[in-house]
């Protein structure tokens, strides 16, 4: 059996990894559409307010994510 704290920092990691992973993923599909829009019209017109608000926005999807994940894997539920 697994120590308390060894359990804990699992599942701190799974967190942290779900999170970082949504906002990167999110940040990929942005870049994508903004250079097809950019080899289609010819202006490049990502801000870095825009990738603020992207990564707001894959935080707290990440967030969420990462939550039911740990909740799963404390639950023990199948498949997790």
């Amino acid at each position: 059996m697994k120590p308390f704290n060894e359990k804990i920092l699992n599942l701190l990691i799974l967190f942290i990894a779900c999170m970082l992973g949504i906002v990167v993923s999110f940040l990929c599909i942005a870049f994508s559409i903004d250079v097809l829009v950019w080899m289609l019209t010819g202006s490049f017109d990502l801000t870095k307010a825009d990738i603020l608000k992207i990564i707001k926005i894959g935080c707290v999807i990440g967030t969420f994510t990462g939550a039911v994940f740990v909740i799963a894997r404390l639950f023990k539920l199948k498949g997790f």
